[in-house]
C-alpha cells in the first residue's frame, strides 16, 4: 500500500513541477505586464514548494515501503 501512496505523491510532484515551470516561463516572458509577471512567479513558487512537499511524502512512503 506504501508503493502505491509513493506512486501517487510521485504523480502530484510531476503535476506541480509541470505548473511551476510553466509559470516560470511566464514570469520571465518580457511580453506580458509585469504584474501578471510578478503573479506568475507567485504562483510558480507555491506549485515549486507544493511539488517539494509531495516529492517527501512520496520518499517517506518509499522508505515505510522498504522497512515492511
Amino acid at each position: 500500500m506504501e508503493a502505491v501512496k509513493a506512486g501517487i505523491e510521485k504523480v502530484k510532484e510531476a503535476v506541480d513541477n509541470k505548473k511551476a515551470d510553466e509559470k516560470f516561463e511566464k514570469a520571465n516572458d518580457p511580453n506580458v505586464k509585469p504584474s501578471e509577471r510578478l503573479d506568475a512567479q507567485f504562483e510558480a513558487n507555491k506549485a515549486a514548494a507544493k511539488a517539494a512537499e509531495h516529492h517527501i511524502k512520496a520518499e517517506e512512503h518509499k522508505a515505510k515501503h522498504a522497512q515492511s
